[in-house]
């Protein structure tokens, strides 16, 4: 694997923080449906070569 992703809210600042200081990085943003309410996730990614 390169790669891993995740998808967290964009209110969850406190989650953001915490992947970002893990390595992780912002490289898209995912809009779903809950219920009637868009909701937007941002799309976090870590790349594993340094874990290799």
């Amino acid at each position: 694997m390169d790669y891993i992703w995740l998808g967290v809210w964009e209110e969850n600042k406190k989650a953001i923080n915490f992947y970002t200081s893990y390595g992780f990085k912002v490289f898209d943003k995912h809009i779903f449906m809950l219920g009637d309410d868009p909701q937007t996730d941002i799309m976090m990614k870590l790349e594993l070569e340094q874990y290799k």
